[in-house]
């Protein structure tokens, strides 16, 4: 009853079934159980699934032709090291990386540090401010005012 139950669940089209052959080859005992019921019943019934299997078959017949040859050591060291290689990160990437930190102390110092920036800048300015004379302090008072997009008055 199962069985009769996977093989309506599983429509097989000529599509699906040459997925399958691609997938898993020719040789009905590799493809998946759910669906073989219904694989080797198109099979039964088509001939372009009997095609395609046949040239699934051929290739098949073929890749098991070729000498399976053992690897060197230089290429599993360059396989190796490839795999373990850092991905490329572009520059926002890498900022977000650099400004959270990889570890605890780091997660809280690092943005602590970030955020003094614009607090150093503003105490920076605000003394730098006041050590104008009295006319250059207004006209730089309204540049500051502008750049800080504030209204004059």
């Amino acid at each position: 009853m199962n069985l009769q139950n996977n093989i309506h669940k599983y429509k097989m089209t000529l599509e699906r079934f040459s997925q399958l052959v691609d997938a898993y080859g020719s040789e009905p005992k590799r493809w998946p159980l759910e669906e073989r019921a219904t694989a080797l019943k198109l099979l039964e019934k088509s001939i372009e699934a009997h095609r395609l299997q046949q040239s699934a078959s051929n290739l098949d017949h073929l890749l098991d032709s070729v000498p399976i040859s053992v690897p060197t050591a230089m290429l599993r060291q360059r396989i190796l090291a490839q795999r373990y290689k850092e991905p490329v990160q572009d520059a926002w990437q890498w900022f977000i990386h650099w400004l959270m930190g990889t570890t605890v102390r780091e997660h809280f110092l690092r943005p602590a540090f970030a955020l003094m920036i614009p607090l150093l800048f503003g105490i920076f300015l605000g003394f730098n401010l006041a050590d104008y004379p009295t006319d250059e302090s207004i006209l730089f008072e309204e540049e500051v005012s502008l750049l800080a997009l504030y209204p004059m008055e």
